[in-house]
């Protein structure tokens, strides 16, 4: 095997199980969202959904404060097109 024919497969071991977070938004109104995205065939929606509720219940949490979910999204992977991603909205009380 020659280094030009191991990229691909470096570029692919790379992509498994990636993910992407911007992290808290603030959108306005006392309003919240994080956005997640993950790689894999292990990931669907819901549980990018459930990575990104966790992280805003413990946004809420270090503010003693009690997660109010406003809207979600999901959105399952496709094969060589598009990774896992959820979306949600929240406020904390």
């Amino acid at each position: 095997m020659n280094g030009s024919s191991l990229v691909p497969v470096l570029l692919a071991t790379m992509m498994v199980g990636c993910a992407h977070d911007a992290g808290v938004i603030p959108i306005g109104n006392g309003t919240f969202m994080i956005s997640k995205s993950e790689w894999g065939i292990e990931h669907t929606g819901a549980t990018v959904k459930a990575d990104a509720l966790k992280e805003a219940s413990a946004f809420c949490m270090k503010q003693q404060k009690d997660l109010e979910v406003v809207n979600t999204s999901q959105q399952d992977m496709v094969p060589f097109k598009s990774e896992a991603q959820a979306e949600v909205e929240f406020r904390c009380h």
